[in-house]
């Protein structure tokens, strides 16, 4: 890497994390007013965001949707991704088209599509509403994931086991799932980072649901408070730690032995 790339990539990085650096310190101040120079040290806006039940209401609603959301992204990114790896497939351009599209669509646009096509379903607004188009939105990056681990495998492990009698059911969680149970992990840990980050689709079809994305943009919207810098400090840590256990446990399970057939 050449110096001109070096910097540029400094400051980038610069760029993203500096932000998060300040946030991070301004939770930790004493002084409500968050400029410098800063007046102390306190754990004050910690207890009393532990405190403040809207907060913890969003937390817990946030939670309890993500969950299905990372669970059902994983299954149908699953699903997916050995479609689209399928030697056989046909329309494969077509079928990695539709998958990219959902990239490109913008946030709003695509909002605003999934709440007339939920209403018209008659989920209309609130959690279940909200963990169908949140999945919507996780499928393309949980099949990626996915489908960029099955492309790298043996494919004469699969034929080994079909030569010795095993059923395609048998092959598949035998022989197959346990090389990709890591990447399947990842998956589920984006859909569970991006239900819990998203916003935009909240806004469209939480109704009286409210999980944590809304109340902090309405608290934003009136008054920035040192609890909020808090609150910022304790999802991104929680975020470190799902992608943490996710990362532990694809190296813990990135040289798999086949189960015995």
């Amino acid at each position: 890497m050449n110096r001109a790339a070096a910097v540029a990539l400094t400051l980038a990085l610069a760029f993203f994390y500096l932000p998060i650096a300040v946030l991070s310190l301004f939770s930790f101040n004493s002084s409500a007013l968050m400029a410098f120079p800063l007046q102390g040290f306190t754990l004050d806006w910690y207890r009393e965001l532990a405190g403040n039940a809207a907060f913890r209401s969003g937390f817990l609603t946030s939670f309890l949707i993500s969950q299905p959301v990372g669970m059902l992204s994983a299954l149908i990114g699953l699903l997916a991704a050995l479609a689209l790896t399928a030697p056989r497939l046909r329309g494969r351009v077509v079928f990695i088209a539709l998958l990219v599209i959902p990239f490109l669509v913008p946030k709003t646009v695509l909002s605003i599509s999934q709440a007339m096509l939920l209403s018209w379903a008659g989920l209309g607004r609130g959690a279940a509403a909200l963990i169908a188009a949140q999945t919507l939105v996780a499928i393309p990056f949980t099949t990626t994931i996915i489908a960029a681990v099955l492309v790298r495998l043996d494919p004469r492990l699969e034929e080994a086991a079909r030569d010795l009698g095993a059923t395609p059911w048998q092959t598949f969680r035998r022989v197959t799932f346990p090389q990709i149970r890591g990447a399947v992990g990842a998956a589920y840990s984006i859909g569970v980072i991006l239900s819990l980050a998203d916003l935009t689709i909240s806004m469209f079809l939480a109704g009286r649901t409210q999980p944590l994305s809304l109340i902090v943009a309405s608290e934003f919207r009136r008054e920035l408070k040192p609890d909020l810098n808090a609150m910022q400090v304790v999802v991104l840590c929680l975020t470190a730690l799902i992608v943490f256990i996710g990362e532990l446990l694809r190296r813990r399970r990135r040289t798999p032995v086949p189960a015995p057939l």
